[in-house]
């Protein structure tokens, strides 16, 4: 049985609620996996959790915003984490009013986006998701733990922020009967975010600008080819940083066909 400490598990759900909250029934739903050992098929919920610990993580993002990069620097120290407990029951699941532009979007981020949990698609209730779990498609994430099918520590999300990922953690290894693992100090890097050169970084980030012509997203890619130039090595930083830049469908119309381009 769980200890009260437990039960009463810590909520966060801001401004802006979203899914079942603590002491309610964690209800079953039917979702199409799209990553995982069981790719490919459609499933219940209660199948995989078996009444075990479990951890959702609701991904509300849609169309060309399916995950922000918050979004995603939330979820990767949380699914690392995640996929190291065997007793754990984790799904990542898309809410989406349109399943073959998330499948796509899934299938051309698969890479890019290294998951080791099991991804899977909502089939019921559109972008709302199923109409038992009251989702609020204000947040960007809706995270749930829980445990015999009841859900012990909720985080509706709407801007993640560093702090998140350890307090998603924390719930995890509570419902877990572990002690939380020891945040490990950041070493300084001496090169820019994700390592990758700064010149090239800010290149970057005026191509992924949404309100860009298409004359300007050619002026860019232009200015990226030429800071790559002769050298090997800048050219396949170049592709490298074009294909995830891609996969992960930042900018607009523009910028896709040009960031495809470039990371060929």
């Amino acid at each position: 049985m769980l200890t009260t400490a437990l039960v009463i598990a810590l909520t966060l759900s801001g401004d802006f609620p979203s899914g079942p909250q603590v002491g309610d029934k964690l209800p079953d739903f039917k979702a199409h996996q799209q990553q995982g050992p069981d790719a490919g098929k459609e499933f219940m919920l209660h199948e995989k959790t078996k009444g075990g610990p479990t951890l959702l993580i609701f991904m509300h993002g849609q169309g060309d915003n399916a995950i922000t990069r918050p979004g995603f620097q939330f979820l990767k120290p949380v699914d690392k984490y995640a996929s190291e407990q065997d007793k754990l029951a984790t799904q990542i699941v898309w809410v989406t009013g349109d399943k073959e532009k998330i499948e796509g979007f899934l299938k051309r981020a698969e890479n890019s986006l290294g998951l080791k949990s099991p991804v899977s698609i909502c089939l019921e209730g559109g972008k709302d998701g199923p109409a038992t779990y009251g989702l609020n498609d204000k947040v960007q994430i809706t995270v749930l733990v829980a445990h015999e099918n009841k859900v012990v520590a909720n985080f509706a999300l709407s801007d993640p922020n560093a702090k998140d990922p350890q307090k998603v953690i924390a719930a995890v290894a509570k419902v877990l009967g572990k002690d939380p693992p020891k945040e490990e100090k950041k070493e300084e890097k001496k090169r820019p975010a994700e390592g990758r050169p700064a010149e090239l970084q800010k290149l970057m980030r005026q191509m992924i600008n949404k309100d860009n012509t298409e004359a300007d997203v050619k002026r860019i890619a232009e200015e990226m080819t030429k800071w790559a130039g002769r050298d090997e090595a800048k050219q396949k930083e170049l592709r490298s940083y074009a294909r995830q830049v891609f996969d992960l469908n930042y900018g607009n119309e523009h910028a896709h066909a040009a960031l495809k381009r470039l990371s060929e």
